[in-house]
């Protein structure tokens, strides 16, 4: 009999017969085969001389005595005497294979290389095959040890030969991207190539980062810190700055189908093949995104599952600033502003990678910088009722507290000229200019209003000029001014005028969000108007001027009449007023002051004779208390009041040509949860994401009953509806915004007397923020 006799697909299944091989074992085999064939002829067509049909012959028959003890030997065994010594060879060690070297790879690394990536009958890549086989029936430790060891010595295996292909693993056996978005709703989503976005050459930077989103597209897209980031990074020659979103529910179901991993949009990179990945915290209710976007991914959830081998998971934004609730999943955290602060750590990484540097040497050569928090820097120990004892560095180099990082003068930040155009409609498809950042009312609720200070101004001859460029190199036919309070730049009505004009001869539409009812400059309204005229929004947010006192708004009835008056007088037809219900020292007749508001100002149309329809729009939304905010100590009202305000609402707003509409109750309730939760949320955010949470802010997508049983299991009521003591130590006490803790007291003790703060322009009202950057407008209007 010939030494080289070659096994037939024939002869392999009469084998299946004779051992009763069962059909879901056969079902493996032929995976295997076909997945260790697919990754020869990659090997093949970059210089290698794999015998396929070797592998192919090999990757068939080898559990064909699955149903044995010791059947790898069963097996070998039998195809020797039958003379099929090269087949029998690699079947007889694949259950215990230590793989070869690149240069010296043969027929039997590759087969068993198909084996260790195949789940059952299809290809799942290592990390999935390795866990699934921990959990198999007979866990212990000893076996989990011994796999997860293969794991490591697979996966540098595998990371050779996709050096030397060019191409990972997994995308060899992926669909095409273009057969997956065939059947998705909007491949718009997905395909990249926008307008002015960043091509490089994949081998000429040191760091790749994909900025994540993690909601839709279209709302990502129009998030202007993204546009920022995004053009920053890129500027730099080293480092290129990718995108990413949370896919649609259409597009995780195929990735998930066909084990697509979660890929950047301008290279369709696997996102766990980047440097780092960011994401960005603009809202509580995204967080289980987060979690499903690293699953889609392949990346362990938590920090402490991940070693130096996988990206490094970065957050910032807003929520940064209490970054608890997120802490066991995020390995580094931007806080404050990030212009400065996320090309400096993408730079730092870069020079660690070069150095050889582990995260851990990484994370200590970055703690002390302003702006980074590294929470496993840290351990948190709790009181018997639950509140906080107290932080403990567990490493003595790590700061006490982490001071947010601030670009103390936006003139001189980059602005994006040439901002990336969606090929798809977005939730705001529009040019956008940041005019100044921070905000000096001091509105007691406002978060945004507190960790943004101070103001600061970008001047004048730069925003026309970064106007004219955005709109040239976009083609935008929509122009909006983004800040805090629009109408309080300190040259808003000269300003406004200049870019009105500048719009009306370029035939594009002004948007003016965020003006204030006490600054309302209807010069530049009615110059508005002469063109392009869009609804009026107002945001009174309280229905008297009691409770519009105690959260020191700062707003008077006769504002809003009188502006409503002359807005009606120039013809605007429409009038849309923010509320919030559930403020701290709220009772039901606030909610009547915000039925009286709606029907005086209908009554102020009809008296002005100006006939035709005329609508008003209340939307209210739940107050929500957030950290780093005068109301950081108050309870929040339970969703079951949120609930009976809404419906005594719905009855007194019972108003002809008067349209209501609020937020839902159950989703401020996860909010408040979250915005002023510690780690041991975390625990909850997974419950939720393994319940299949995810869009949670969307109502078509928040999924009512596994919240419910979350936040039940969790205690959340201890988080949202409990009122804290001036001397507990809060989760987000570690982050410094700036703002002194006693100013937060004293502005609390302030509304529950119903006393009001001046604006800062009137006088520095001590926040304490001056104590760190130069505070322009304190006093400014002196």
């Amino acid at each position: 009999m010939s030494a080289n006799k070659r096994l037939t697909e024939k002869e392999c299944y009469e084998m299946f017969r004779a051992y009763n091989t069962p059909d879901h074992v056969i079902a493996h085999c032929r995976a295997v085969s076909d997945t260790a064939v697919a990754i020869g002829r990659q090997l093949n067509d970059h210089g290698f001389d794999l015998d396929l049909d070797l592998i192919k012959m090999a990757g068939l028959i080898h559990d064909v005595a699955r149903t044995n003890e010791h059947h790898e030997i069963i097996a070998a065994d039998m195809l020797e005497k039958a003379g099929f010594t090269e087949e029998a060879a690699i079947v007889r060690v694949h259950m215990r294979y230590d793989f070869n070297s690149l240069d010296k790879i043969n027929e039997t690394d590759i087969m068993c290389l198909g084996d260790r990536v195949v789940k059952e009958d299809r290809y799942v890549g290592i990390d999935e095959r390795v866990d699934y086989l921990i959990h198999k029936k007979g866990e212990n430790p000893q076996r989990t040890e011994s796999l997860l060891t293969k794991k490591q010595e697979t996966k540098a295996f595998i990371s050779h030969i996709e050096e030397r292909i060019g191409m990972s693993i997994d995308s060899i056996f992926a669909p095409s991207l273009d057969q997956l978005l065939k059947q998705v709703e909007k491949p718009g989503r997905y395909i990249g190539n926008e307008i002015n976005i960043s091509v490089k050459e994949t081998e000429k930077f040191d760091v790749r980062f994909a900025f994540a989103f993690p909601d839709l597209y279209e709302i990502g897209m129009s998030y202007v810190g993204l546009q920022i980031l995004y053009n920053i990074v890129n500027k730099k020659g080293n480092l290129y700055c990718e995108r990413v979103f949370a896919p649609a529910a259409d597009m995780e179901a195929l990735m998930r189908d066909y084990s697509y991993p979660l890929f950047t949009l301008e290279t369709k990179t696997p996102v766990k093949n980047m440097d780092v990945l960011g994401f960005t915290l603009q809202y509580e209710m995204s967080f289980t995104n987060i979690l499903n976007m690293l699953e889609l991914a392949g990346i362990p959830l938590l920090s402490k599952d991940r070693d130096d081998s996988w990206p490094l998971i970065i957050a910032g934004g807003p929520c940064a600033f209490n970054p608890e609730p997120l802490a066991d999943f995020i390995d580094i955290f931007i806080v404050g502003d990030g212009e400065q602060a996320l090309p400096e750590l993408l730079e730092t990484v870069a020079d660690a990678k070069k150095s050889g540097k582990s995260k851990t040497e990484l994370f200590k050569i970055i703690s002390d910088r302003d702006g980074i928090y590294i929470p496993s820097f840290y351990d948190v120990y709790y009181n018997e009722d639950g509140t906080i004892q107290q932080y403990k560095k567990n490493w003595d180099g790590a700061p006490d507290r982490i001071r947010k990082s601030i670009i103390e003068d936006i003139e001189y930040a980059e602005f994006p000229i040439s901002t990336i155009v969606p090929l798809i409609d977005t939730v705001h498809d529009r040019a956008v200019v940041e005019t100044f950042r921070g905000c000096t009312r001091g509105c007691r609720f406002c978060q945004a209003g507190m960790i943004y200070r101070p103001v600061r101004e970008r001047k004048s001859d730069s925003i026309l000029k970064i106007t004219e460029e955005q709109l040239k190199n976009s083609g935008h036919d929509e122009l909006s001014i983004l800040s805090l309070s629009t109408s309080d730049y300190s040259d808003f009505e000269d300003l406004t005028l200049k870019l009105t004009k500048f719009c009306k001869d370029k035939d594009v539409s002004l948007s003016l969000p965020s003006l204030r009812l006490d600054s309302f400059s209807f010069k530049v309204l009615e110059e508005i108007q002469k063109y392009k005229k869009s609804g009026l929004t107002f945001a009174p947010e309280a229905g008297t001027q009691r409770l519009r006192d105690i959260i020191n708004k700062g707003i008077t009835d006769k504002d809003i009449y009188d502006a409503v008056e002359q807005a009606i007088e120039l013809g605007w037809r429409h009038v849309k007023l923010y509320f919030m219900i559930g403020l701290p020292g709220e009772t039901y007749e606030d909610l009547d002051g915000i039925a009286e508001i709606a029907r005086n100002i209908i009554g102020l149309h009809k008296k002005s004779g100006k006939g035709g329809r005329f609508n008003v729009t209340i939307s209210i939304s739940n107050f929500v208390p957030k950290a780093h905010t005068p109301f950081q100590w108050e309870p929040q009202d339970s969703t079951e009041e949120f609930r009976k305000k809404h419906e005594y609402l719905t009855e007194r707003l019972k108003i002809k040509n008067v349209t209501y509409n609020y937020h839902d109750d159950e989703v401020s309730t996860c909010e408040a949860v979250i915005a002023r939760g510690d780690r041991r949320c975390s625990d909850m955010l997974i419950k939720a994401h393994e319940a299949g949470c995810k869009f949670d802010g969307w109502s078509e997508y928040f999924n009512r009953e596994a919240w419910k049983n979350v936040l039940e299991e969790g205690n959340g009521v201890f988080y949202s509806q409990r009122k804290r003591s001036y001397d507990e130590v809060l989760p987000w006490d570690i982050i410094d915004s700036g703002v002194t803790k006693s100013f937060l007291k004293s502005e609390n003790d302030k509304a529950g007397l119903g006393d009001v703060t001046a604006d800062c322009r009137q006088g520095c009202v001590g926040c304490g923020i001056n104590s760190r950057v130069r505070c322009a407008q304190g006093g400014s209007d002196v």
